[in-house]
């Protein structure tokens, strides 16, 4: 059985943020909250505004228009910086990966960073302290 412990988010690593290795093939490491009450509240007022025009239905909003909002929220409340390099193996700035997630044709990249933003919303305190122990 679980105890109320087990089932406690990690606070400090969901508001500071913690790296993150979001897929093991990729050589890449984002420093990132969990997705934060404020990158809910902002995500959810940005898509209720642009719905204006689709009827105020926020799930009537083309796929393009939803990624790019979501996208704008997570960089601004969730990530904080990366750890990659490019094709040539130079180290990307965290504005070159913020303007590479924003192109629809690295969306693999930008299903990472949200990747890596869920795992910190995943991460529970008991598995924090084990973390820093090793």
């Amino acid at each position: 059985m679980a105890n109320l412990a087990s089932l406690k988010r990690s606070s400090t690593a969901l508001t500071t943020g913690a790296w993150k290795r979001p897929d093991p093939d990729l050589d890449l490491q984002i420093l990132t909250r969990g997705f934060t009450d404020e990158y809910q509240d902002a995500q959810a007022s940005k898509q209720r505004k642009a719905a204006k025009g689709f009827g105020g239905d926020p799930e009537k909003l083309p796929v393009a228009m939803k990624r790019s909002i979501n996208i704008e929220c997570l960089i601004k409340h969730c990530l904080i910086d990366v750890k990659m390099t490019d094709d040539d193996g130079n180290p990307v700035s965290f504005e070159e990966f913020c303007d590479t997630i924003r192109d629809p044709d690295f969306s693999e990249l930008a299903t990472a960073a949200f990747t890596a933003a869920g795992m910190v919303s995943a991460d529970r305190e008991a598995d924090a302290k084990e973390a820093e122990g090793n």
